[in-house]
């Protein structure tokens, strides 16, 4: 599995940014192609550090090739240039392959 990770930063207004990821961005986000699955979270700072980014997305793809792909398609474009439309600042993405370990409960 590969993994886009993408971290915003804390906009002027978090309301606005919320509506329009929620009921905008992600639904482009999602006819991505190769896209097998994605999750979402709005991080709280662990302590008094505030270096938090305001919102985590993280889209999984079979390959770095499949990610480059959707990256570069018309679906791609297209939620590309709607970042600016929620987040001004605009947003940080990385990638990597994921490795997980499933353990036996306690």
């Amino acid at each position: 599995m590969y993994c886009l990770c993408v971290h915003y930063p804390t906009p002027d207004d978090p309301a606005q940014f919320r509506d329009h990821y929620e009921t905008r961005h992600l639904p482009l986000a999602e006819r991505l192609p190769g896209l097998r699955s994605w999750d979402l979270a709005w991080p709280q700072p662990l302590g008094p550090d505030t270096g938090a980014p305001f919102c985590v997305f993280r889209g999984y793809f079979d390959s770095a090739e499949a990610m480059q792909k959707a990256l570069m398609s018309e679906e791609g474009t297209e939620v590309a240039k709607d970042v600016p439309n929620y987040s001004p600042k605009g947003a940080t993405m990385y990638h990597f392959a994921v490795t997980t370990k499933a353990l036996a409960p306690a």
